[in-house]
Order: structure tokens, then C-alpha cells, then sequence
């Protein structure tokens, strides 16, 4: 009598196939996942600006997630300088290349958001689509953002400092969901509430829009500081 295990083991694997399970723990060849972050400090909201504003940079890692260096991509003096030196000791997650750690980059956008319970005069920002350094070897480039608005100052409650969110944003350019990095409840909330209203351009990987990550940061002023 012969087995039917080569019928059933055919059937099995065309299943797992189908499924995008791979057999023994592999990856299809050629996947890629882009850079994270895995922990975020605090941004200091400069006491002497006397508006808000946003700062967009590209945080360049290596294949064990270091940070190698920083590219501004919407400057704002004199708040970007701040960015940079707090971002420097956040910690990332490398990109992964069928598994393995390569140098990526993933990008981090932080709101000076004005203490307005009210969100009038707080227009957003506007910007055509950008792209990053190209990395894992030219053939990725991160999420653009092309509109953002600020957040609006949750009511009764004296709240400040820094959220920070992870952003999930689809091949497609919307948002798939949000991670809490840092931050407080009530805060996170508000911030929450605004970067799902955000527009994206897709990250674009071999040429091909693909889903990736991208940070947004919002640094809320204290109310001593306030309505800009």
C-alpha cells in the first residue's frame, strides 16, 4: 500500500504558499522592513520662540540600529538644533533585509505644538512631497509627510512635554496605526487624534511603494508660556 504522506506533504506545502507562510522560518527573498525606534526622550520647547513650528529630519542608522548621522529635511531655526541634539540619544531599530540588520533610515517629524486649548490660528504646515537619503543599498526611500496639522491642547488639564508616536503608514499613504513611544495619557490622546489627519506620500522600496514607520513627535509648551 502506498503512503499518502508525499500527497499530503504537496498539499501541505502549497497551503503555506498560498498562506505567505514559509517553510523552516524563512522570508521571501529580497524582504525588507524598514528603520524604528524603540525609545525617545524628551524635545525641550525653546522659551524664547515666539511661534510654533515643525522640524522634519532623516535619522540615518546603522545595521545594529546606532545612529550614524542626521539629516534635516525642513529646517526651523531656532528650534531645529534642539531636535538634533535630543534625538541623539534616542535609540532605533536597524532596517532588516530578509531578516538581517542593514543601515536604513527612518524619519521623524516634531511639532512645536503652542499651548491653544482653543486650536484657533493654527493653520498646519503645507509641504510638497519629500523624500530621504536613499539607503539600503539606493533602493529605499522613507514616508513623506505633505500635510500636518497641530494638536489641540486638551482642555482642563496643565499638561506639557514631549509625545512621542510611531506611525504605521501603508503602502498606500494612510495610516494603519499608532504607538505610544512616549508621553503622557492625556497628551498622547490629543496627539493621536491629530497625526491620524496627517497626509503621507508611501515610503518607496525598488521603486515600489511599500509600508513602513515614521516618528511624530509633539512637544507641548506649558501653559506659563502662553497662547502663541
Amino acid at each position: 500500500m502506498k503512503s499518502a504522506w508525499p500527497l499530503f506533504a504537496g498539499v501541505l506545502l502549497c497551503m503555506c504558499a498560498v498562506a505567505g507562510v514559509w517553510v523552516r522560518g524563512q522570508t521571501p527573498a529580497g524582504k525588507y522592513h524598514a528603520a524604528g525606534i524603540a525609545q525617545a526622550g524628551d524635545i525641550g520647547y525653546p522659551v524664547n520662540a515666539k511661534t510654533p513650528g515643525f522640524v522634519i529630519l532623516d535619522v540615518n542608522v546603522d545595521a545594529n540600529g546606532a545612529l550614524q548621522n542626521i539629516t534635516v529635511v525642513h529646517d526651523l531655526p531656532p528650534f531645529t538644533a534642539g531636535v538634533e541634539n535630543a534625538v541623539q540619544s534616542w535609540q532605533f531599530t536597524p532596517a532588516l533585509l530578509d531578516g538581517q540588520g542593514v543601515p536604513g533610515t527612518l524619519r521623524v517629524c516634531v511639532v512645536f505644538n503652542p499651548y491653544n486649548p482653543s486650536g484657533v490660528g493654527l493653520p498646519g504646515l503645507s509641504l510638497p512631497p519629500t523624500s530621504g537619503i536613499a539607503t539600503a543599498q539606493g533602493k529605499f526611500q522613507p514616508v513623506g509627510l505633505t500635510q500636518a496639522s497641530y494638536a489641540k491642547y486638551p482642555p482642563n488639564t496643565v499638561a506639557s512635554g514631549t509625545v512621542v508616536l510611531q506611525v504605521h503608514v501603508g503602502k498606500g499613504g494612510e495610516v494603519h496605526g499608532v504607538v505610544a513611544v512616549r508621553g503622557k495619557g492625556v497628551l498622547i490622546g490629543a496627539a493621536t487624534t491629530a497625526v491620524k489627519s496627517w497626509s503621507f506620500t508611501p515610503a518607496m522600496y525598488k521603486e515600489k511603494a511599500a509600508p513602513a514607520d515614521v516618528v511624530a513627535a509633539f512637544v507641548f509648551a506649558s501653559p506659563e508660556m502662553g497662547t502663541q
